[in-house]
């Protein structure tokens, strides 16, 4: 059904660009979850900040105390609660070991110690992942042999290890297991992601680019002799000039194609990367003790389209407290990591020399999009998508080196030796803000590596929800509830017996609530906005949140248009029995205002003898779609017609003199007969029988017209009641008229 109303999604007068949701939900904390893991919420009163200082050689510092450090959040001074400096032996490969392995040191608690019932003791042990992503032929062939060569042939390690490859989708290639054998025959039958077809790209390219700088030379060579030749001579240098024109042409229109599909593949892996590195992150957010990726990638697109997805990755590991190594695989390759680079400087210093020499644009794309290109290209440097991951997590980035034994050896280091400080920060302002984490210490000479910050959200958000969703849950969890455009939400109950929960949900916002940012020197427009619905039971707790990005943009001629749209959201959910809060919240990305309201579900139980109605829902408009688009059994359609629920949206009597509605019947219909009654304040209005089709099956579905235009303005009830003499149900839906 999701797909089948894709016109919902499309209604308003601009493109909508989804954001892909991340596979799998965040577990539930469980009983043997470390205090790392869980201290990080927003709703918990300690912030947990992990901490390695290495001196000037980078030399792990191990004999700092408590009145070495100070932490501050948002430039904020903080108190610190606790202090501990964790010391155990054995890594990821060996050789490393400290005087007092294998135990915990709790150094001067400045909170008294808890009770043994509510101790929460810190484990030894510490969990590594280790991430190949998208790796070439040359690069994965020194990334294993540099992990073979440390990793030991045998024999285990307090420190559990999991082998991950990003390459399709997220492969398990071995579990977190403490057997460095099964480590080591994992990472030996890792295969190149693609390698034949990049390479083939790269040299294609060459050649055309090679094969368009003769042709230019020729070009250039016959116009200086333009006058010197015969009159046959001069012919057939314009058919040759004619030629190479042609040929021209169709070199810049395959470089194009081969451009085109190098931008849509990588943003396909930047969404893929991110999604596998939110499994990895979920993997380990329910262990205990320190946690670590170690992320071998030839580079990590942070384009505009994929940059707020990079954040949100990194917000959900801060949260889970783990630790991303970034390893740059191209710094592991004999070819420099900027050949690219400098190929895309090249081509567009030669575009925009040929488009100043002629005047006209042979590459049938905006220079701007050359430019575009470049800035694109330069962001997959390592030290942009690497760096960051790396750095706001707490680790570091190992680059233009093929000398991964030092590295490994200090990542083993931090996993052994490092402090933990604990402070409850004095903002408890729950407004989804980023909170900036600054620790240091007073001993000279000292390099401090920790997390940048965090999140104050009241709840953790979970891992399948997308960069959007975290400030759009914090304005849904003010109070009052923010209402700064109008918008309309609801949610109806279609008792399929198939799906006896189905539950519609629809937001509506019109567009013209966005604020929209105009690029004068492109001339285009832009906007964005967010909408998240979520779903609590009776209890209060949270059943089910659903969301959705839109992106809007085009050409700045095309704005005031762009402002007469709406976004029309549409999702089901499957809910069992029970009474139901929908939250909902719209948010403009721009403005960082929105709108939220809340409603009431009631989703019945099954009737197991008797019949059975939906909702009633007041159609707004129709549209009919072709017999290909059409869904038999979807609750939003009758046939071929499309119906548009009104959403509470009041209604001018000079736009139609009827309101249709729609309710839909499931069960034994054979006797059920069915009326209708409007009331204004309570009392009756008018009341008659609704005539039904005959029933031909356990489903029948009903569109009928209300006469509104002899009704004053007001407020009514629209009431149906059905009934087959010993069973009756009855539903209603309120509407506002307006002259």
């Amino acid at each position: 059904m999701t797909r089948s109303l894709v016109a919902l999604a499309v209604v308003a007068a601009f493109a909508a660009i989804v954001d892909v949701p991340v596979r799998g939900q965040a577990p539930p904390s469980s009983p043997g979850q470390s205090r790392a893991t869980r201290s990080d919420t927003s709703n918990a009163t300690a912030v947990l900040v992990d901490v390695v200082v290495r001196d000037k050689k980078g030399r792990p510092v191990t004999d700092l105390s408590e009145a070495d450090f100070d932490v501050a959040e948002d430039s904020v001074v903080q108190k610190v609660d606790s202090f501990t400096r964790v010391s155990h032996g054995s890594g990821i490969g060996v050789g490393v070991a400290w005087r007092s392995p294998a135990r915990t040191i709790a150094v001067t608690p400045t909170t008294p110690p808890p009770s043994p019932a509510d101790a929460d003791p810190i484990p030894d042990d510490a969990t590594t992942a280790l991430v190949f992503d998208h790796l070439s032929t040359e690069s994965l062939r020194l990334a294993q042999k540099a992990t073979l060569d440390y990793v030991p042939l045998n024999g285990e390690s307090s420190i559990r290890v999991g082998v991950f490859a990003t390459d399709p989708g997220i492969r398990v290639l071995q579990p977190y297991t403490t057997d460095r054998a099964l480590v080591r025959k994992a990472v030996a039958h890792l295969g190149p992601s693609g390698t034949t077809m990049e390479e083939q790209k790269a040299e294609r390219t060459d050649e055309l680019m090679s094969r368009r700088r003769e042709l230019a030379g020729q070009t250039e060579a016959a116009a200086a002799g333009v006058g010197q030749g015969t009159g046959a001579a001069l012919l057939r240098n314009a058919s040759e000039l004619g030629q190479r024109e042609t040929e021209l042409a169709l070199i810049q229109t395959e470089i194009n194609m081969i451009r085109s599909f190098d931008n849509l593949d990588r943003d396909h892996r930047g969404y893929d990367t991110a999604l596998a590195l939110l499994s990895v992150i979920q993997s380990l957010s329910v262990l205990p003790g320190r946690k670590t990726i170690v992320f071998f990638s030839e580079g990590l697109p942070v384009s505009p389209a994929l940059s707020a997805r990079l954040d949100y990755v990194i917000d959900i590991a801060n949260r889970a407290n783990v630790t991303a190594y970034a390893v740059d695989a191209n710094g592991l390759r004999t070819r420099s990591a900027l050949t690219n680079t400098r190929k895309e400087i090249d081509a567009f210093g030669e575009e925009r020399m040929a488009q100043t020499a002629t005047g006209t644009n042979k590459t049938e794309q905006p220079l701007t999009m050359a430019f575009e290109r470049v800035q694109d290209t330069l962001k997959l440097d390592s030290r942009t998508g690497l760096a960051k991951l790396a750095e706001d997590t707490g680790g570091f980035l190992v680059e233009q080196s093929n000398d991964l034994m030092s590295a490994f050896r200090r990542i083993d280091e931090d996993n052994q030796f490092h402090y933990l400080l604990t402070y409850s920060p004095k903002n408890g302002t729950f407004d989804g803000r980023f909170r900036a984490i600054q620790v240091k210490v007073h001993r000279p000479g000292t390099h401090v590596f920790a997390r940048k910050g965090y999140r104050a959200l009241r709840a953790a958000p979970g891992l399948d929800g997308g960069s959007y969703e975290t400030p759009a849950l914090a304005l849904l969890d003010r109070t009052p509830l923010p209402n700064a455009f109008p918008i309309q939400a609801a949610g109806f109950s279609f008792p399929a017996p198939a799906r006896p929960g189905l539950t519609p949900l629809l937001v509506r916002v019109g567009t013209d609530a966005l604020r929209f940012s105009v690029d004068q020197q492109r001339s285009t427009y832009s906007a964005q906005a967010a909408v998240v619905v979520r779903i609590r039971d009776a209890e209060g707790h949270q059943v089910e949140t659903v969301g959705q990005q839109y992106v809007l943009s085009g050409e700045a001629k095309d704005l005031d248009a762009a402002k007469r749209g709406e976004i029309l959201f549409y999702r089901e959910a499957d809910l069992p029995p029970g009474v139901y809060t929908m939250e909902t919240i719209v948010m403009d990305v721009v403005a960082r205002q929105g709108s939220a309201r809340a409603a009431t579900l009631n989703v019945s139980a099954p009737q197991a003898s008797a019949f059975d109605m939906s909702s009633l829902v007041l159609v707004s408009r129709v549209e009919e779609v072709t017999a290909g688009q059409a869904v038999p059994d979807a609750p939003l359609y009758v046939g071929r017609t499309l119906l548009y629920p009104n959403l509470g949206a009041p209604i001018k009597k000079s736009a139609a003199g009827e309101l249709p509605f729609y309710f839909t019947l499931y069960g034994n219909l054979s006797n059920v007969k069915v009326s209708a009654q409007l009331l204004r304040n309570g009392q009756a209005v008018a009341e008659a029988p609704v005539p039904l089709s005959p029933a031909t099956g356990p489903r029948l579905q009903h569109v009928g017209r209300l006469p509104i235009a002899a009704l004053a303005a007001a407020t009514y009830e629209l009431r149906i009641r059905a009934t087959d003499g010993t069973h009756e149900i009855s539903r209603t839906a309120f509407f506002t008229l307006q002259e």
